[in-house]
């Protein structure tokens, strides 16, 4: 058997401390591994959230084009209301015009009715 000094370790010693630097050295590769896929993931996440950021901007612009436009039909059907109530009073007043032209023409029918049956009688032969 030889003897060792203290200060220098045994061969199973260092084989064991190679053993626990080499699973350190593994387990150092697997968090590198990780933190490499987290990063990969987070630019991908990135990505997809600044895509749809653009895409969310581009719906506010949508909305806010409907809303003028919505507005502008909002207007519009007022102002056909505003007419449709202004052809009412016109036709109102239209109707009762010509009813009043009716009642005259009526008037003046019989007045030419009476003068007819007035000169029909007037010429009569009295027996």
């Amino acid at each position: 058997m030889c003897r060792y000094d203290r200060g220098v370790a045994r061969m199973d010693e260092l084989e064991a401390r190679v053993a626990a630097l080499e699973a350190s050295h593994a387990d150092y590769r697997a968090v590198l591994a990780a933190v490499n896929a987290l990063g990969t993931n987070q630019r991908e996440q990135s990505v997809s959230l600044a895509r749809t950021n653009s895409e969310v901007a581009a719906v506010k612009t949508d909305v806010a084009e409907l809303k003028t436009e919505v507005a502008a039909i909002k207007t519009d059907v007022a102002a056909l209301k505003t007419d449709v109530a202004a052809f009412k009073i016109e036709f109102i007043d239209f109707r009762q015009e010509t009813r009043a032209n009716f009642r005259s023409v009526d008037e003046q029918f019989a007045e030419l009715k009476d003068l007819i049956i007035g000169f029909r009688d007037r010429d009569r032969p009295t027996d």
